[in-house]
């Protein structure tokens, strides 16, 4: 499977939160990407990767969290859960049709494709095309 078939926007929905973990995945060149999350309301979490060069897989080169806000409550568990999954590094990243599978520390999440992007353009194109089957206007 191609590298760039996980390059995008993905979602992670749980219990533990009231709003999804929202995820950016992007090859940066080479051997670097780089993976952006945060919950709405939520501190940024970003980790940069290396694609490991002979074999499979990846290898954490550097992970930041912003502490600058305070995550509401009910999102507070989640986020706590995220963070610590993400600091142990993401090793691999594996989509399956509209699933991210994301392994980090033995661990693994499963993400679903976010199209919210794909919708709001669907959207605003749909538009002018339903205001041209109008009325006349003088």
């Amino acid at each position: 499977m191609s590298a760039k078939s996980i390059d995008g926007d993905w979602e992670f929905v749980s219990d533990k939160g009231y709003d999804p973990v929202k995820m950016s995945i992007k090859h940066i060149m080479g051997s670097d990407w780089i993976v952006a999350c945060m919950i709405p309301k939520g501190n940024m979490m970003a980790s940069m990767l290396k694609k490991v060069e002979d074999g499979e897989g990846f290898k954490l080169v550097n992970f930041n969290c912003s502490n600058k806000k305070e995550t509401p409550k009910e999102n507070k568990e989640l986020e706590d859960d995220f963070k610590t999954f993400l600091e142990k590094g993401i090793s691999n990243l594996v989509r399956d049709e509209k699933n991210l599978i994301i392994t980090a520390g033995g661990e693994k999440r499963i993400m679903t494709q976010d199209d919210v992007l794909k919708k709001q353009d669907e959207a605003k194109n749909a538009k002018p095309s339903a205001v041209r089957g109008g009325g006349r206007f003088r």
